[in-house]
């Protein structure tokens, strides 16, 4: 799914779409594309109304405005343009969901079914976004949030742009660069961000992260770049001239664990300092995981966990694992400890505990658009954590 529609349907929904906003949903709906973000989008804001009117009948407006705010907007696109019935229908069957999911049982919502926001979590934390700090090879500092669209700098005929989405890009000027000098872009807690390396190469950084990679592969014979936290690599697949014929270059990712080389695929690497394991997961094409006195090659589906025990490779909850990068958290039966690192690397907040941690399992999903509350709440109805918000801080208690 793409979060950058995620955000912008939530927006839609809560009338706070500018006008070219507002122009590029009356777009989506018209042309019925993004139907898995709308879905998502619904249920998660569907389950938010039935939360806070537990134990009431939910009021006539709140049960009916999507569906009438869905509706009016198909109307209104299907007087001006020619409609096409069949995506017309796939709209008004997405709308008809809205109010079907607010006006289920509550008992038909268990799962997500709460009392109104408690007292402890009124101190609500807004979610992460775009945030990353560039380091060029001169030392120079760039925020990259702050960074207008546009050329940010020139480095040996490499011209570093921010794109209209926030992306940086790496480009080639003119002829071959002769400078590889390393740059750097770092995401704060609360922080992602999407980089083009110079041969392509696509890399999508989670809160807390840090790559740090070449101005130029021009004169390598591999392309080598070094992580820190989360990242998804979307890699570009690059020749080299050999003496009887072309080759593939090598991609190498660097952790402070191990080595992952590629020629050209997807992937995706946790590698954060204060997690027990370091995880290698692949969506497709072939790596090769390297460490310490082992190697292993992956096949699409597969996870590679690095430890204090060695090495395992299992069958991966692709799903859990790209679930950051798709705009949720998908919590997979997991500890306490592990679900509040994630928390407090996107939030931006401190953990603590005031007693003995549970040592309990904890599953579901949730929006990382949602306020850090509604995170905490669904939690919170296991009855076996509850939380309270002081500042930036979240005390985690029985």
């Amino acid at each position: 799914m793409d979060n950058e529609i995620i955000k912008l349907i939530i927006k839609y929904l809560n009338n706070q779409c500018s006008k070219d906003e507002l122009e590029k949903v009356l777009g989506i709906i018209e042309t019925g594309i993004h139907q898995d973000e709308w879905e998502f989008v619904l249920t998660e804001e569907a389950s938010t109304l039935a939360n806070s009117n537990r134990g009431s009948e939910m009021p006539v407006h709140e049960t009916t405005a999507w569906y009438k705010k869905i509706q009016d907007t198909i109307a209104e696109r299907s007087s001006k343009t020619v409609s096409l019935p069949r995506r017309n229908s796939y709209w008004k069957k997405i709308a008809a969901a809205a109010i079907i999911l607010i006006t289920l049982s509550v008992g038909s919502f268990y799962y997500f079914s709460r009392p109104s926001i408690s007292p402890t979590l009124a101190n609500d934390i807004a979610p992460g976004g775009n945030r990353a700090i560039l380091t060029l090879a001169n030392g120079k500092k760039v925020i990259l949030t702050d960074a207008k669209n546009g050329e940010l700098a020139t480095q040996s005929d490499v011209v570093i742009t921010k794109l209209a989405d926030g992306k940086i890009v790496y480009s080639v000027k003119s002829g071959k660069p002769t400078d590889s000098k390393p740059n750097t872009v770092e995401t704060p807690k609360g922080g992602q961000y999407e980089v083009i390396l110079p041969d392509g190469t696509s890399v999508l950084l989670n809160a807390a992260s840090e790559l740090t990679f070449p101005t130029s592969f021009a004169h390598a014979k591999e392309r080598r770049v070094k992580l820190k936290g989360e990242a998804y690599f979307m890699v570009s697949k690059v020749t080299v001239k050999g003496k009887t014929a072309k080759t593939r270059m090598p991609f190498i990712v660097v952790t402070d664990r191990a080595e992952i080389e590629v020629l050209g695929t997807h992937f995706n690497i946790n590698s954060y300092a204060d997690e027990p394991v370091s995880k290698t997961t692949l969506v497709e094409g072939s790596v090769a995981v390297r460490g310490s006195g082992f190697t292993k090659i992956l096949t699409p589906g597969n996870q590679a966990t690095i430890g204090t025990g060695g090495l395992t490779v299992t069958e991966a909850n692709i799903d859990e694992v790209l679930a950051w990068k798709n705009g949720y958290f998908i919590f997979d039966s997991e500890d306490i400890e592990s679900v509040m690192r994630r928390i407090s690397r996107w939030y931006d907040v401190d953990v603590i505990y005031e007693g003995k941690i549970p040592n309990d399992r904890f599953g579901g999903t949730v929006s990382r658009f949602s306020n850090v509350s509604k995170v905490l709440s669904k939690l919170e109805l296991t009855n076996k954590v509850h939380f309270r918000i002081e500042e930036r801080r979240i005390i985690v208690t029985r």
